[in-house]
This record gives C-alpha cells, structure tokens and sequence, in this order.
C-alpha cells in the first residue's frame, strides 16, 4: 500500500513537472512573438511572468531587457540584462545588449567593459570593435578611440561609419549623443542571434 502511494506521488510529481515545463515552453514562445511583432509591453508582461516561475532562465532575462530597452526603460533593462549575464556569462550578444543599455544611459566607461566581453567572445565582430572605439571617444579618451578606430579601419577597409568617425575623433569633434547606426540596426540580429543559440543548446 505505501508502496502504492509512492509511486503515485512520484507519478504525479512527473506529470506536474512536465507540464510546468510546457508551460514555460509556451510562454516563451508567446513572449517571442510578441517581441517579434513589436508589442513590447506584451512581451515584457510574459517573460516577467516566465523569470517569476524560472529565474534561472537567462533567455527571458535577456529578452526581457530587451523588450524594456525597445520601451527605452533602460534603468529595468540594464537591471535584467545583469541578471541574464550572471546566469550566462558566456554570450557576447547579451554584453552587446549591455552596451547598447549603458549607451543610452550615458554610462561610457561601463559600456566599454560590456563590449571588451563582446571582443573577448567573439574577436572579429567590427561593430563590437566600432562600439567600444565610439565608447572610449564618449568617455574622453580620444588617444584610445584613435587606435581602436585605425584598427578597424584597417582590418574592415569598407567600413564607412567607422571611417567618418575616425575623421570627427582627429578633428576633435564630439559625436552626437545618438547612437551610431551600428547600435540600433544590432538590435534584431542580437534578437536572431540568442534564439539560435538557445537552440542549439536544447538539442
């Protein structure tokens, strides 16, 4: 009989644990669309609800920073993208997003950090390269942006935005305080990009 019973609440305990499982499956997959769609607010509404039931799910974290940064909370998204990096420290789009988070906050030497991760992870991506050089030059240390940007120019010779910096950073002019194009179009490749490798690692 006692055996009985425990192999009841065993079974149970399966059945329960598969369904939260799908559950979260399906949330994610709700909160994917929504984001994809632009209805950021529904987005961020999922995953927070995904992050209440698992927080060690990095992914939601991610894209729930990324959701808020689209709604420009950058103070939240910056929040969560900490969260995602403490639980995935080893994905250069999330210190990419991080970057991107502290630009706007007009935190430059932080977002230098974020990109020499990015660097660190993946060496031959020049927008990481152009980021940090834009980075540095924000942050007063225009000898620094000099050499990152001569790098650049020379290792990716077509690369015009870099190039018209390189010319500012001489000249001394300042930069406006707007992203360079760089930044905004990385949003929706780092989107692509943390779905494929959530992907590859629930194979």
């Amino acid at each position: 009989m006692v055996r009985k019973l425990l192999l009841t609440v065993f079974f149970a305990a399966l059945t329960l644990s598969a369904s939260a499982q799908y559950n979260i499956k399906k949330l994610m997959e709700e909160g994917r669309m929504s984001l994809n769609a632009g209805f950021y607010v529904a987005s961020m509404q999922v995953f927070d609800r995904v992050v209440a039931l698992r927080p060690d799910n990095y992914e939601a974290w991610y894209l729930n920073a990324l959701s808020k940064y689209h709604l420009e909370d950058y103070t939240g998204a910056e929040a969560d993208c900490r969260r995602a990096l403490a639980l995935q420290p080893f994905l250069a789009d999330i210190f990419e997003l991080q970057g991107m988070i502290l630009i706007r906050e007009r935190k430059y030497e932080e977002a230098v950090d974020a990109y020499t991760h990015a660097i660190e992870l993946n060496v031959d991506n020049r927008d990481y390269w152009f980021n940090r050089a834009y980075c540095y030059y924000m942050a007063g240390h225009a000898q620094l942006a000099k050499e990152q940007l001569a790098y650049v120019v020379k290792r990716w010779s077509n690369f015009a935005e870099a190039r018209r910096l390189q010319r500012e950073v001489e000249e001394g002019r300042k930069p406006k305080e707007n992203l360079p194009t760089t930044l905004t179009r990385q949003t929706l490749k780092t989107y692509g990009n943390i779905l494929s490798f959530s992907k590859k690692q629930s194979e």
